[in-house]
């Protein structure tokens, strides 16, 4: 807690909001948040429009004063998850295509691309349910604790502790996945 409030991660809701405060938070968060929809997502103009209205949302919240009681990226992460749920949900009623069978982005940014771990990271998400591909992605690839990774997903502690562990279990018996 104390790093996220050095770095300018926290908000304080004992004063009043600033949005100068929230403007400083975005340009130090918006990677995270962006990385995490398309990841998600794995469409690049899908998740950038997820990112866009979490932040949005998150400014709107703040201004209504229901902005977040401490860590903020984890909240930019609920928020961005929410996000992506109603837009599934939104295109499952209407009968198109799911968000989650569009594929991969003829353009995507030359440092995924090229990036070793993002490669495998792109190959481990394919090996995975998508519960345990998330949980993952929250707990090692973002570094959340899994108090932070079950709020963003809402589920318990130990369902992510599960998760996880089932995830890291499914990749052991898949060692070509692990290899890269």
């Amino acid at each position: 807690m104390q790093l996220l409030r050095e770095q300018g991660l926290v908000l304080d809701r004992e004063k009043e909001f600033d949005r100068t405060e929230l403007q400083a938070i975005y340009y130090r968060t918006w990677p995270d948040v962006f990385r995490y929809a398309w990841l998600l997502l794995r469409h690049r103009e899908d998740a950038e429009d997820v990112a866009a209205e979490a932040f949005r949302r998150a400014l709107e919240a703040c201004d209504n004063g229901h902005g977040p009681r401490g860590d903020v990226l984890p909240w930019l992460f609920v928020i961005t998850r929410r996000i992506v749920i109603d837009r599934r949900r939104r295109h499952r009623l209407v009968g198109w295509l799911p968000l989650a069978s569009v594929s991969e982005p003829s353009d995507p940014d030359e440092a995924m691309r090229r990036s070793e771990v993002w490669i495998w990271f792109d190959q481990l998400c394919r090996a995975l349910p998508e519960a345990q591909r998330e949980a993952l992605i929250l707990r090692y690839q973002f570094d959340l604790s899994d108090a932070e990774a079950a709020s963003v997903m809402g589920i318990s502690v130990g369902s992510v502790r599960t998760r996880v562990s089932r995830g890291l279990a499914t990749l052991r018996q898949k060692p070509e996945v692990m290899e890269r």
